[in-house]
């Protein structure tokens, strides 16, 4: 059976890797093929993590590695936390060559200038912080497992209160450790940002600019953080190869998401849509354990040996629910690029700096419907800026029929 998983994922590749490089109808400001590699990269190893975790309970790993746990550690948390740390380092080792490919073709590219060193240091500080929340996220869920039958609403209980502090604290103490942040030095450009925030109301999010230089060309700006640690973030490489008009534009639109509380909705819909998934895992988990044959080679519902089916019924729901996570961020974008657009006087600006941004990063502007739905969570950027061009339309028609 594995065999065959192996040849037909083997064929999947083939297929992923020919459409993109040699069919696939890309639309770029640029005579290049990086946007459709980009997409083949990330088609590619989409299937990984659900073979990985077939493979794990098909082929008795699990079993292996949670008897040879348990013969060595006694205590629940300490077989959870050694356990996670197997299966993080299993399915690093997996998608690294895929990761180490993409850097090549982003440092080739001209997209990425970060060294193999900080893209290491990176990687394992990912890796720590997935198998932290890995090894808490399954700890819980065994225990409530155990105890509750209803333990995906108590699991949803924790997960609640920890995403919002995690949102909190992120800005202040995870951000730090990837990027160097700073308030933006004194000059015309601070002070035509302060202007256009004071005029905003803004007055309690902080203002920083982040050093990215040192690790891609590309150019962006964010809002990050909930209540006293909100912030408004512009990249380096944004306020050094953009003209002011560009950047102002581009920091309406993060306004629009600070005024429209856009981070408060965002958590908001993810906590719903996590309940709703974690209920749906509860009952295909059930469903699962009610046609299993062999039930006794688990021994029980919240045996550590059963983890993998668990999680590969919660990463199956997440992907089938991605096209609707993405729908609602680009209406969210949608939504701050109206506000920018309605706050921009010169909308010129908006035009060349998203053909700026387009061409630096050497993004897909006009995505095939598919990709749009499964892979992006702004708006392609050509509709973005037709949206602007009819804006420029209207306000050139309604001038001319004014007295």
């Amino acid at each position: 059976m594995m065999k065959k998983i192996v040849t037909v994922y083997l064929i999947y590749l083939f297929i992923v890797w020919g459409y993109f490089l040699f069919f696939y109808p890309l639309s770029t400001i640029g005579d290049f093929r990086y946007a459709a590699l980009a997409h083949a990269v990330y088609f590619a190893k989409l299937p990984i993590e659900w073979l990985l975790l077939y493979a794990i309970v098909k082929k008795g790993w699990s079993f292996a590695w949670v008897g040879y746990i348990e013969r060595r550690v006694n205590k629940k948390w300490m077989q959870t936390l050694l356990y996670s740390l197997v299966l993080v380092m299993v399915y690093e080792t997996i998608r690294l060559p895929f990761n180490l490919l993409w850097l090549w073709i982003s440092r080739r590219e001209g997209t990425s200038s970060q060294s193999l060193a900080n893209w290491l240091y990176e990687l394992g500080l990912n890796s720590l912080f997935f198998w932290l929340v890995l090894s808490a996220g399954i700890y819980a869920a065994m225990l409530l497992i155990k105890r509750y039958k209803r333990w995906w609403l108590g699991l949803w209980l924790i997960f609640l209160p920890a995403v919002i502090f995690i949102m909190y604290i992120q800005p202040v103490w995870i951000d730090p450790l990837y990027e160097d942040f700073s308030v933006m030095e004194p000059g015309p450009l601070r002070t035509a940002i302060e202007d256009l925030t004071e005029n905003a109301g803004l007055e309690d999010a902080t203002l920083l600019q982040v050093d990215m230089s040192e690790k891609t060309t590309t150019f962006n700006a964010y809002v990050t953080g909930i209540m006293g640690n909100a912030r408004i973030v512009l990249w380096d490489t944004t306020l050094n190869g953009m003209p002011q008009d560009e950047i102002l534009f581009i920091l309406s639109h993060e306004i629009g998401h600070y005024i429209m509380h856009h981070v408060y909705a965002g958590v908001a819909g993810y906590l719903v849509l996590s309940l709703l998934l974690m209920y749906l895992a509860a009952v295909v988990y059930r469903l699962f354990w009610r046609n299993i044959e062999n039930k006794h080679l688990f021994r029980s519902k919240h045996d550590l040996r059963a983890v993998p089916v668990l999680l590969l019924v919660f990463s199956l729901l997440l992907s089938a629910a991605q096209p609707v996570s993405l729908y609602v961020s680009r209406q969210i974008e949608q939504s701050a690029d109206w506000y920018a657009i309605k706050n921009t006087e010169n909308l010129q600006a908006g035009i060349s700096s998203f053909r700026r941004m387009a061409e630096q990063s050497k993004s897909d502007i006009d995505p095939v419907f598919w990709v749009k739905w499964l892979r992006f969570s702004h708006p392609p950027i050509q509709e973005r800026i037709d949206r602007i061009e009819k804006e420029l339309s209207e306000r050139e028609t309604n001038q001319g029929t004014s007295p």
